[in-house]
């Protein structure tokens, strides 16, 4: 386990570890929306680059 996960583990509950994980689910769609606002991509294409990035935030950041 990293040194990040270590820390995170030992120092939040799991609510806050929820909370923390959904606040960066919910930062990860608006970073990508606006990064991707004027670039011509499909739609389908940056929801699939947003899920990809969400799924892996909970890959590596599940409760117990």
């Amino acid at each position: 386990m990293s040194l990040i996960k270590n820390y995170l583990h030992a120092n939040m509950n799991d609510l806050e570890m929820l909370t923390a994980r959904e606040q960066l689910m919910e930062d990860i769609d608006c970073i990508v929306e606006s990064m991707l606002e004027n670039v011509d991509i499909d739609d389908v294409d940056k929801e699939t680059m947003i899920t990809s990035l969400c799924d892996a935030v909970c890959q590596n950041f599940p409760t117990k």
